[in-house]
């Protein structure tokens, strides 16, 4: 068994778009946790670390992107001040270039990374110590398509973040990619963005394995002075 990251009484929010969103905001929506990854991953530690009290917030948002994420960030992070803050964001960013929703448009690369610095800034200041960034999955069901490749360059920006911010990077774009083509015949996402249970499952098993298995160097702050 895996040493446990968590202290007792640590907070866990996780934070991003519908992947993260997952139908939490429903009546009973699985308790608030919605019915995606976050919710596997309750589930996952809950069995693993029986003895610890860890508790999970969802605060994602179905169709946020990262200029979205920043309009909400002081009710719906600065003021929770939990110890570990996850962000799965960007696949809305690259998607409203093919087509707009909602009004929202486009963000490009260097706009993206700028917000998302403003919101590891910003969670910084309000006391976060432990982050942990996950690379956005997939848009459509051809990973050679123009957006999915698009995708590539906002991931890697997310793992240069984690490094300079001396996070933990989840590459949730990788394991999905190496499970749809491993095993085809299975039905990974339900339109080639939105996971089905398959789907969330590979996304929650590289969380808990990227987070599990992180050194204790991993701590925001470490690789970017805090303020």
């Amino acid at each position: 068994m895996s040493k446990c990251p968590f202290n007792n009484g640590d907070w866990i929010l996780f934070q991003g778009d519908s992947i993260t969103d997952c139908g939490r905001r429903e009546i009973n929506g699985s308790s608030k946790l919605g019915n995606g990854y976050v919710s596997i991953l309750r589930g996952f530690m809950s069995q693993r670390w029986p003895d610890k009290k860890i508790d999970v917030l969802n605060r994602g948002v179905a169709g946020d992107r990262t200029v979205d994420m920043l309009a909400r960030w002081e009710r719906d992070c600065v003021g929770l001040q939990a110890e570990w803050l996850s962000i799965m964001v960007g696949c809305n960013d690259v998607w409203r270039k093919r087509l707009q929703w909602m009004g929202q448009s486009y963000v490009p690369l260097p706009d993206y990374i700028a917000n998302y610095r403003s919101l590891l800034d910003q969670a910084l200041r309000a006391g976060y110590k432990r982050f942990v960034l996950m690379s956005p999955t997939t848009i459509d069901e051809d990973l050679n398509s123009d957006l999915n490749k698009m995708l590539v360059d906002y991931g890697d920006a997310v793992k240069e973040l984690a490094r300079e911010y001396s996070a933990i990077y989840v590459p949730a774009r990788e394991a999905l990619h190496a499970a749809i083509r491993a095993t085809p015949e299975v039905k990974w996402t339900t339109d080639g963005c939105h996971p089905t249970v398959a789907g969330h499952g590979v996304i929650a098993s590289a969380w808990l394995n990227a987070v599990s298995g992180s050194s204790p160097s991993a701590l925001a702050g470490e690789g970017r002075g805090e303020g």
